[in-house]
């Protein structure tokens, strides 16, 4: 027997020598190739070794060379043991043993491979340390591990170091939003691959971390998710991951939280997120990370944007702009016939298509549609809020003609049998912004003074206040162009002159471009023969008082300005009510051609007018 064990020193005895020669024969010639190194290497030692004694220098010389890797070897096969005192500076990699890997890393680090060690640093004694020595017998092969392979009984804690999601995520089937979330091994890297983000902490055993569990999602928004897990048992806090499945294959990490619940805030609409959480226990300043739990969800779609009108006649359409990531879209309709509720109406699959048409539809009947884009991930649906359009079947846009005078312009169309009113806007550009320039029941608009040679863009969109609640249900419209002028009728008018709107049954007065006064007036029958005249004229007689005489009357007024040859002036009219001044009743009550006007407005004017200023009639 004891033949048998010489034989087996022996034999181990020639494999270190020869391991010995060939790593003397690659460290010299890392030192020809390298002496600056070697010489610093050495003058570090010395200066280490007059302070202290130095992890790796295991025979005591003060130098870290090959000799003291063989002294490993040979202590660990017991055929030279190392001194007590220097058995705690040979436990290079702080496993609290001396064995074979010291003696590799000691090899590693002399020939300028492995440096995330140990070796080369001082050694501080400490009252509690043991360190024990394993058999020679018991460890694995002396062949170096390739610069990847782990070490594999190093104990480290790790910050988490994303690696390619497609691995460390599980690739089977999706939860759905209520199924429990799926588990995943810790995302962990050896330290010969990410030393930069291990913590070596051999004297102190790593606590072991429980797993999140049931993470789920707790609201149901556009732009933020909140998610909520099991709390884990001795877990001082959460780390939270979060990664845009749609644009990105990595985590980043989102946030560091001590409860079970978290809230992602501006995210993007329709999107699906992809987060992983895992528990973590603080323990002496480190924090040792446990298994992350990856929960697959997603953002609810937006609204859809730019809903807007297309057509209402026989054929209600209407369209929006595209949402590229969602499934499709879902078109609800109330009417009469669903009793004012909305009811699924119909199911666009796919996201190109973004109008809809509906024949199925009466004249003058209210129709209301909502859309909302869905995508369907994980065997579930999100759904977007509902965004709503409301449609008078036949309230189409008017077909309106536009003169401008006086640097206004003046609106006119036919009316629509479905409309309450009218809607008047303007811009100055076609794609610009629209304001709101004044709502009529009547057919016809005039605009307050605009810049001359200015070109404005004007709509004209009929409403109907619809139902008891009288909700306000607009029609479509159409966009013109027209250039203001200050002239009237080819004529130069300047600043100062009376403007009279017959379909506005209104009178206004300039004094050098700025507004003296204004009134409502009562302007000649519109029954084709006793109508105002229009046209642009010129105040050719003042009279005060005067008695207008004429086929079968005799007027006695207090203030006359007459502006055509046949007699047709301003005057004051006794003979009225307030009440009448304005409106339709130049429509059956109207003068016999003149401008019947309220006595204090027109007292006012005759003090200002003159014989020559301008009267425009239109």
């Amino acid at each position: 027997m004891e033949g048998k064990v010489n034989r087996v020193v022996s034999v181990l005895l020639a494999a270190v020598m020869v391991w010995t020669a060939f790593l003397t024969v690659n460290t010299s010639v890392y030192a020809e190739s390298e002496n600056e190194y070697v010489s610093q290497q050495e003058a570090s030692a010395d200066t280490a070794h007059a302070e202290s004694m130095i992890y790796g220098d295991v025979n005591g010389d003060g130098y870290i060379k090959i000799n003291d890797a063989t002294f490993v070897q040979k202590h660990c096969a017991d055929i030279e043991l190392i001194e007590e005192d220097y058995l705690p500076v040979s436990d290079v990699n702080g496993d609290n043993s001396v064995n074979v890997k010291d003696a590799t890393i000691i090899q590693r680090y002399i020939t300028g491979v492995y440096f995330d060690s140990l070796v080369g640093k001082t050694y501080v004694p400490s009252s509690t340390e043991t360190v024990t020595t394993v058999p020679y017998e018991t460890e694995p092969s002396q062949t170096l591990p390739s610069e990847t392979e782990p070490a594999e009984t190093q104990q480290t804690i790790t910050t988490t170091v994303m690696t390619d999601p497609a691995k460390t995520e599980p690739s089977e089937v999706l939860p759905t939003e209520t199924e429990p979330a799926e588990t995943q091994p810790p995302t962990t890297v050896p330290a010969t691959q990410a030393a930069s983000t291990l913590v070596t902490a051999a004297t102190v055993p790593a606590p072991v971390v429980g797993t999140v569990k049931n993470v789920t999602k707790t609201s149901f928004e556009t732009n933020k998710i909140t998610l909520k897990w099991d709390k884990v048992s001795g877990a001082s806090g959460y780390f939270v991951y979060i990664k845009n499945a749609d644009s990105s294959s990595s985590y980043k990490k989102l946030a560091d939280v001590t409860s079970n619940t978290y809230t992602a805030s501006n995210l993007i609409h329709t999107t699906q997120y992809h987060f992983k959480i895992s528990a973590y226990i603080l323990k002496n300043g480190v924090k040792y990370e446990g298994s992350g739990t990856v929960k697959k969800t997603a953002t609810q779609p937006g609204k859809v944007s730019n809903l807007r009108m297309v057509r209402s006649s026989s054929v209600i359409e209407f369209a929006w702009d595209r949402n590229s990531k969602a499934t499709g879209y879902r078109i609800y309709r109330a009417c009469s016939a669903t009793n004012a509720e909305y009811v699924l109406y119909k199911t666009i699959r796919g996201n190109s298509t973004t109008s809809f048409s509906d024949t199925n539809i009466e004249m003058g009947r209210a129709y209301y549609y909502s859309v909302r884009p869905f995508r369907e991930l994980y065997n579930t649906e999100y759904n977007a809020p509902h965004s709503t359009i409301k449609f008078i079947c036949g309230m189409s846009a008017p077909n309106y003609s536009m003169t401008s005078q006086l640097s206004r312009v003046s609106l006119t169309w036919n009316k629509n049998k479905y409309a309450t009113g009218y809607d008047i806007y303007y811009s100055t550009s076609k794609s610009g912004t629209f304001k709101l320039l004044g709502t009529t029941k009547n057919n016809y608009f005039n605009t307050v003074r605009l810049t001359d040679k200015k070109t404005y863009y004007f709509r004209v969109q009929p409403y109907k206040l619809n139902g008891a609640s009288q909700t306000k249900v607009l029609g479509t419209y159409a966009t013109r162009s027209k250039t203001v002028t200050k002239n009237a009728y080819g004529v130069s008018v300047g600043g100062t002159y009376i403007e009279i709107s017959l379909k506005q049954q209104h009178m206004w007065f300039y004094i050098n471009g700025e507004l003296y006064c204004h009134t409502d007036v009562v302007t000649g029958n519109a029954d084709g023969t006793h109508d105002t005249p229009k046209g642009a004229f010129k105040i050719w007689q003042r009279l005060s008082p005067t008695v207008l005489v004429g086929p079968g009357y005799a007027s006695p007024v207090d203030y006359w300005l007459a502006f055509t040859s046949s007699g047709v002036g301003i005057h004051d009219a006794s003979w009225r009510s307030s009440g009448e001044y304005g409106g339709t009743t130049y429509k059956g009550n109207g003068s016999h051609g003149c401008v019947n006007t309220p006595y204090s407005a027109v007292k006012k004017i005759y003090q200002k007018a003159t014989i020559g200023t301008r009267v425009v009639v239109y």
